[in-house]
């Protein structure tokens, strides 16, 4: 273990808060561990373990099985995982673990991962959050081994977002056009509805009347099933399925996914599934027709909500609207067991026919020291890269409308030619008819 102070002290003036009291008068402590064993992240299981069982809400990829087998990838890698704890008389109020990897000179905090980069990260807190226990958090995690704390997806005006506003940014992702640093983020909250029957009465008509003619359709054409694998073994065969079929999908559409074109993720979750009681935390669901799936999905089942983390159907099923029977199985679900159902942030049609809330997610790069800094040397020349493609794309289609202009006038000038050509014809053919009549 390494104290805060002995890791990382090049801090820019007034970041983070007065961590001395709390509002109960006790003394809080905050210390950054820097992990590179497997058994040293392992000796966190017991603390980590009794404040996620504390925690209001304690999302899936903040639980200690999940980030476990993230940080063994990191490690065995070769890398370093970085774990910010804060302290009130011997009683752990709030963890925040990131790995520390490299992009050229400079050190960035991430959260961990199973390989997408898509998790959101952020604390892991006691009890009920309030803002006062997000700024402490965000004050520890400050001090990590890092130049640069990335964060992918926060919510705008959640608590997070709050604590990290008063904090040294990126000065051009800040400057960025929204567009270019958020995403939408589409969600149900499902607390609100005492009955499942209650929420679906709140969709469009025509959504529930396709889910009812697309499970009769498939229940004529053979043994339908809307389920969980409860097993490693059907685990291991849904997500096979699973990442080859979105594989394929992204292939056939050059749709750059950098995650699927390996399978460490894949690799990732099979192995996860070796590492939880799947019948108490189910992750894998699925459509199958006959026993094959023909759509799947990997969620995080959170203390709190339910995160539709990665998905796909088969597109010879796509007439069967397969993919929305898979929401409305994860969903019911998710209010039978208290929990609110999150799509994640990027815009899609049918996200926004079940959502009952929409969200702001925007990408943070928290400067975490003088070096830190340099992180504005790419991000502006990316920036100048995508300028340059949009004037490049911008010219390209004056000229193109400039052309089609000039093809259109060259073709009226001709027409108009013609025209007063027939104009000097048709009186002669007419005064000749009329004279033989």
């Amino acid at each position: 273990m390494a104290a805060m102070d002995e890791v990382n002290t090049d801090r820019a003036p007034g970041a983070g808060s007065d961590l001395s009291e709390s509002g109960e008068g006790a003394a809080l402590r905050q210390e950054v561990i820097v992990i590179d064993t497997l058994a040293a992240f392992s000796a966190l299981r017991q603390p980590w373990s009794a404040l996620a069982a504390t925690a209001e809400n304690c999302p899936a990829g903040l639980m200690f099985p999940y980030c476990e087998l993230a940080a063994t990838h990191v490690i065995v890698a070769g890398g370093v995982v970085n774990v910010a704890l804060v302290w009130r008389n011997g009683e752990l109020l709030a963890l925040w673990p990131v790995s520390i990897v490299r992009k050229g000179v400079l050190r960035v905090a991430k959260a961990l991962t199973c390989g997408s980069d898509e998790e959101y990260g952020g604390p892991l807190l006691k009890g009920s959050a309030s803002i006062e226990l997000y700024a402490v958090a965000t004050a520890a995690v400050m001090h990590v081994n890092a130049d640069i704390l990335e964060m992918g997806m926060v919510q705008k005006d959640g608590l997070l977002y709050k604590s990290l506003e008063g904090m040294p940014q990126s000065w051009v992702l800040a400057r960025l056009p929204a567009r270019w640093r958020g995403l939408d983020g589409y969600s149900i909250r499902l607390h609100d509805f005492p009955r499942y029957d209650d929420f679906m009465a709140t969709l469009p008509k025509s959504l529930r009347s396709s889910l009812r003619y697309s499970r009769k359709r498939l229940e004529a054409k053979g043994t339908l099933e809307c389920g969980w694998s409860k097993t490693t073994g059907d685990a291991e065969t849904v997500l096979t399925w699973l990442f080859a079929n979105k594989r394929k999908w992204a292939i056939s559409r050059g749709v750059a996914t950098p995650y699927l074109m390996d399978n460490q993720v894949r690799d990732f979750f099979i192995a996860l599934a070796q590492r939880v009681d799947l019948a108490a935390t189910p992750f894998v669901a699925f459509v199958k027709m006959e026993g094959v799936p023909v759509a799947a999905s990997v969620n995080l089942v959170g203390s709190k909500s339910v995160e539709y983390f990665i998905t796909t159907y088969d597109e010879a099923f796509g007439t069967y609207s397969v993919g929305a029977l898979l929401v409305d199985f994860v969903v019911e679900w998710s209010h039978a067991h208290g929990r609110d159902f999150d799509f994640r942030p990027l815009h899609g049609d049918y996200k926004a026919r079940w959502a009952n809330c929409q969200t702001w997610h925007e990408k943070h790069l928290i400067v975490l020291g003088a070096r830190g800094r340099l992180v504005e040397l790419p991000l502006l020349f990316a920036q100048a890269v995508r300028v340059k493609r949009k004037l490049h794309a911008l010219v390209a289609e004056r000229l193109q409308t400039r052309s089609k202009g000039t093809k259109n006038a060259s073709k009226a000038l001709k027409s108009d030619a013609k025209e007063k050509a027939g104009d000097v014809v048709a009186p002669s053919a007419s005064s000749d008819t009329r004279s033989e009549q």
